[in-house]
């Protein structure tokens, strides 16, 4: 007997013995009847055996088929549990989106959405990934995140990505009690704030080149205290006193709100920052595209 039987011969076999009949396997099948036969007869060659005996009446399994059809029944039925658990597994799997969100845009932004989406979705499992932009969009390329939500992404050149902008988010000064004076000052120009310690984004980030920018139309080079990337960590060090620090406004709002930080009105032109969405073109999930369309409500 040969080693490498096609399984599909066994198939077959097992359709023609439950229907008994050549013609009724081949309609179940969808492959035409002399299709049916040379499958049956290739696998009587393989096996070296009668597995059908042709009568008047029509067709009957011999006792060595009676014997086949049990494994071939045991290998029918393995094959329909795998399908049917990697179809589970996949269902399972499209219940699960993984987003890449840093902490200053979820706190104010992500979260309102996430439960609107919830409430529509009570099943659709949401993980929330926390890193710093290029880590999420690397990620995002390598499909190990589902979607990016993140400033400045909307110049991402990949064909595989498409980005969606969202809002456009407001930026401004902001200070603590220490430096409540210069706050409470209708407006200020821009040399009057250099007089200051600053709390800025890197020079290398696109918010920083536009607040330079900004000064640099008033011949100003800022050289901030502190350099931080990170927004969370730049609200602590100004709630803390150390400096006058530029932040996303609706990051900062409840401090606004509660007195616990004051803005520090400038005379020079907002700073908008881009808040987008990434995702992938191709191998975007269901649910993936209903999120994506509650975040676009705010369009």
């Amino acid at each position: 007997m040969n080693g490498n039987i096609d399984l599909n011969l066994f198939k077959t076999f097992y359709i023609v013995a439950n229907c008994n009949s050549f013609t009724k396997a081949s309609e179940q099948l969808f492959i035409s009847q002399p299709a049916v036969t040379q499958a049956v007869k290739k696998l009587e060659e393989q096996l070296n055996t009668e597995l059908f005996i042709r009568t008047s009446s029509g067709i009957c399994l011999t006792e060595n088929g009676k014997m086949v059809y049990h494994y071939a029944e045991h290998l029918c039925n393995l094959a329909e549990a795998g399908l049917n658990l990697i179809k589970e597994q996949k269902e399972e799997q499209s219940k699960i989106i993984n987003v890449g969100v840093p902490t200053h845009i979820g706190t104010f932004y992500f979260v309102k959405y996430l439960k609107e989406f919830n409430k529509k979705y009570k099943d659709v499992k949401v993980n929330i990934i926390n890193k710093k932009s290029d880590e999420m969009l690397n990620l995002l390329l390598k499909r190990e995140l589902d979607i990016v939500l993140d400033t400045d992404m909307i110049s991402i050149n990949d064909n595989t990505i498409k980005t969606i902008k969202l809002v456009d988010l407001k930026s401004c000064f902001v200070c603590n009690e220490k430096f409540q004076k210069i706050a409470d000052k209708n407006i200020i120009e821009p040399k009057e704030l250099t007089k200051y310690p600053l709390i800025l984004p890197s020079s290398t980030t696109f918010n920083r080149k536009m607040i330079d920018a900004n000064f640099e139309k008033y011949n100003i080079i800022l050289s901030p205290l502190i350099e931080a990337n990170s927004s969370s960590i730049s609200k602590g060090i100004i709630k803390n006193g150390v400096g006058i620090g530029w932040m996303i406004k609706e990051f900062v709002e409840d401090d606004l709100a509660s007195k616990k930080l004051f803005e520090v009105k400038v005379n020079i032109p907002s700073v908008y920052t881009s808040l987008s969405v990434a995702y992938h073109k191709k191998f975007a999930k269901k649910y993936v595209e209903e999120f994506i369309k509650i975040l676009k409500t705010n369009l």
